[in-house]
């Protein structure tokens, strides 16, 4: 690394990793672009899977060294040299250091509280200072090994990967485009961070300057103070049981004759599932922010994420781990997967709800899909892993979200020795549920049956730790916003005295205090998994079922909102 981190503990006092990003993180201006991250982890935990909810990651501005802002936006077929390069390049010693010196931390005990050095195993050694950390503040206390190594993040780079990154990894037909502005592929190393310890309620802090952490703690108690706009939505905001009418850009029609282009290509034997894909756009007043913690009280989902950007907001609420790779207690790399496939709409009761799940459990052509999909994925694993480890660990459990219930499995393994964090990533990229089986062709065939490229739908996005730690969903239930322009398609012309979406009654008129935004377009995507026997109309429905939270956030925070007044 360039910088030593500085650290200090807090205690979290069960708040939520939102809570912390708006104390800490979150841009209100809309006067210049911004750079703000937030990997959400729901709390309370899920009493089912509460391993998969343990910790939240947010984020601030990126660092400046030497004068140059650290991040970055790579263009496509440089995107995995630029992240290996960055292993390479910032002391990193562990998998995928290919012969750079070992980083290694130091703290020892000083009066005014710790010690961090951090330098190279070869003897080199970055500045070393001293901060007031837990030792000398009314905070946590800081053990020796702080900071503590069963913290996921300790500092290195946040980023996301566009579907498109299949193309540097596979040789695919190049004949769709995409119109939105994100790029591809846009990574950047963070000046401070907080990560949240939902087990162990603690907060802990990270910056690359002592001055740093004085600041953050200064923020973090204006929550207990009521200094801070988390977003959090009035309790007395109407709940409307309608949702805003998206425009699908595939119609009924459209989508079903891919369904049934896919089925011959099924029916010839070439692949034996494949996911096909819509996208929707729709246009609110509301800004990301707030979709995203309707989102968050909808359908709280593990892997969720916002991300404020100069291009756009990054809304999701992904329930699905792509891959994850920690150091085990062995010492050894240890990688898993989290593969989601087959759906069922969640019960009104819990009887009904209980009958559901014992319907997908039992349903055949269910538990062939899901399976396949689990070979598929570890054999993927396979590539990158020892001979041998690659094991599911879970298969076909039920997890429960707020409008569907899915099939999941875990297959993990140990990472070979001359593999790293981007080789796991060349490895697993794209999700084979959400491209099919076999992958390679399924993705021919998605190129060929879907209008447009999927930009950063069924992507990733997550962490990769300077230690070579990595973490990243699958960007699915997500929405994307930008600021609307004349030439978006479908774009609602401001209407004076009426919400975006003029179907829904309005709780209120406006007055002189409405406050008014700009127009902002949002898109999403939604698919499902189409095999021989699917139904054409019956896959169309499943897919407009996947967007149902999403809808309903926009309807929640559409409620308070209004579009400015023609001049």
């Amino acid at each position: 690394m360039t910088k030593p981190w500085y650290w200090r503990s807090l205690l979290l006092k069960n708040r939520t990793g939102s809570d912390i990003f708006a104390a800490l993180f979150r841009h209100t201006s809309n006067s210049s672009p911004k750079i703000a991250t937030l990997l959400e982890s729901p709390y309370p935990t899920p009493p089912d899977h509460p391993q998969l909810a343990r910790y939240s990651i947010c984020a601030g501005a990126p660092r400046i060294v030497d004068g140059v802002v650290q991040m970055w936006a790579p263009q496509l077929g440089q995107v995995l040299p630029f992240l290996e390069q960055l292993l390479q390049t910032r002391g990193h010693g562990d998998a995928g250091t290919r012969g750079h010196g070992e980083v290694v931390t130091k703290l020892s005990a000083s009066p005014s509280g710790y010690l961090l050095q951090r330098g190279y195993a070869n003897g080199s050694s970055d500045s070393t200072e001293t901060t007031k950390t837990a030792a000398s503040s009314p905070c946590l206390s800081l053990s020796p090994s702080s900071p503590p190594p069963h913290l996921p993040f300790t500092g290195g780079w946040l980023g996301w990967l566009g579907y498109d990154i299949a193309w540097e990894i596979e040789q695919l037909p190049q004949n769709k485009s995409d119109t939105l502005s994100f790029p591809v592929a846009f990574w950047y190393e963070p000046e401070c961070f907080a990560i949240l310890d939902h087990w162990e309620q603690v907060l802990w802090l990270a910056s690359s300057y002592p001055a740093g952490l004085d600041e953050l703690e200064k923020r973090v108690e204006g929550l207990k103070e009521g200094k801070v706009d988390t977003g959090t939505l009035s309790p007395r905001l109407p709940f409307f049981a309608s949702s805003p009418a998206p425009h699908f850009l595939t119609s009924q029609e459209e989508y079903e004759t891919a369904v049934n282009r896919a089925k011959k290509y099924l029916q010839a034997g070439d692949i034996f599932q494949a996911n096909l894909s819509l996208r929707f756009e729709t246009q609110t007043t509301a800004c990301g922010w707030e979709i995203y913690r309707a989102l968050q009280q909808i359908n709280p989902s593990p892997f969720a994420s916002y991300w404020q950007t100069p291009w756009g907001e990054v809304i999701s609420c992904s329930p699905e781990r792509l891959v994850q790779l920690q150091r085990g207690s062995d010492e050894l790399f240890c990688v898993s997967t989290r593969p989601i496939a087959g759906t069922r709409s969640r019960g009104g009761t819990p009887k009904s709800d209980q009958q559901l799940a014992q319907d997908l459990l039992s349903n055949a052509k269910e538990r062939a899909e899901h399976i396949m999909l689990v070979d598929l994925e570890r054999n993927d694993l396979g590539r990158v892993c020892k001979w041998g480890t690659v094991a599911v660990d879970e298969l076909l459990t039920i997890e429960r979200y707020s409008h569907v219930m899915h099939l999941v499995s875990n297959i993990k393994g140990s990472l070979r020795s001359d593999c790293n964090a981007v080789d796991l990533i060349r490895a697993m990229f794209p999700g084979g549920t959400i491209t099919g089986c076999p992958k390679v062709r399924c993705m021919e065939i998605i190129e060929e049956l879907e209008p447009m490229r999927r930009n950063l739908f069924y992507g990733s996005c997550g962490y990769l730790d300077w230690r070579g730690h990595l973490d990243l969903n699958i960007l699915i239930r997500t929405l994307l916003l930008a600021p609307s322009t004349e030439g978006d398609k479908g774009k609602t012309r401001t209407t004076r005295n009426f919400p975006v979406f003029t179907h829904l009654d309005t709780p209120h008129s406006p007055t002189a205090s409405t406050t008014y935004s700009q127009l902002n377009t949002v898109w999403g995507q939604v698919g499902a998994g189409i095999v021989a026997d699917s139904d054409p109309e019956r896959e169309w429905y499943e897919s407009l079922h996947k967007a149902q939270a999403q809808l309903k956030a926009l309807t929640m925070v559409m409620s308070q909102t209004f579009i400015r007044p023609e001049s």
